[in-house]
């Protein structure tokens, strides 16, 4: 073989490797990049992601229980507001970090009752407006954020429309799930919030604050483990409703913990 063949034999080995090398650095790019964006379902965890999501921050993540209050039917429209909330709410990477946990209960029809998840769990990806222009189409990740709301819309519209009940067992519920979620730091609830039940019942105009109920309280707030109680008000045309949440009986009920108004 002469020394020219030789030196093609040569460049087209290098071509074939420059060829595989940029496939493979392309292949992997785009694993990477897809997992990124990807809305993770979980399945009792959330994923730390990707080393280079790691590197942008992403920390030790924790839980967010959405309740619905099915005790009285929630109006259309009002739901409607109430997802805008949550749009918001999800868009702040503060109340709604990356990767945070999400999962949705309706409020069980009595305090007896175990509250069932309705859907599964998802992870809060990233929105349009924190994609890195480098790398990722701000467009792309956007579709991929109204992907996860939009599941989480299709299971808010599910549980408005339940059937109304009798009572509305809400710091139990929020006990249950504390006590059986370790993970669990913070819940969103769209609720007139008149907790009623054999507990306490605030349909009862300046209800006190029994021992019981004080207890079932800390079972949920006390400690340092819950950060905020997100609350989309439903207005009722009740009397005996204070306009302003938290209440009275609540802001003792929650303690220390944030009560914040999402309307």
């Amino acid at each position: 073989m002469s020394r020219i063949e030789r030196l093609k034999a040569v460049w087209w080995q290098i071509l074939v490797l420059a060829v595989v090398i940029v496939g493979l650095s392309g292949a992997g790019y785009r694993m990477w990049y897809q997992q990124g964006l990807r809305v993770h379902y979980a399945d009792g965890f959330c994923p730390r992601g990707t080393w280079p999501q790691q590197r942008e921050g992403v920390a030790i993540r924790g839980h967010t229980a959405i309740l619905i209050d099915t005790s009285d039917q929630i109006a259309a429209d009002v739901a409607e507001v109430a997802f805008d909330r949550i749009d918001e709410w999800a868009r702040d990477t503060l109340s709604a970090p990356f990767l945070q946990k999400v999962s949705i209960y309706g409020l069980p029809e009595s305090a007896s009752e175990i509250p069932t998840q309705s859907g599964r769990s998802w992870c809060v990806p990233r929105h349009g407006a924190l994609a890195n222009v480098l790398y990722e189409n701000p467009r792309v990740v956007e579709i991929e954020f109204r992907r996860f709301l939009r599941g989480v819309k299709v299971e808010l519209d599910s549980l408005r429309t339940r059937e109304q009940a009798d009572q509305s067992p809400i710091v139990e519920t929020m006990s249950y799930l504390a006590q059986h979620h370790p993970d669990l730091d913070s819940f969103v609830l769209v609720s007139d919030m008149l907790q009623h039940s054999g507990l306490a019942d605030l349909y009862v105009q300046n209800p006190a604050m029994t021992d019981t109920a004080r207890q079932e309280c800390g079972k949920v707030f006390s400690g340092d483990r819950m950060r905020t109680v997100w609350v989309y008000y439903v207005d009722r045309p009740v009397d005996v409703q204070e306009r302003i949440w938290p209440t009275s009986w609540w802001r003792e009920c929650l303690g220390a913990v944030a009560g914040r108004a999402m309307n």
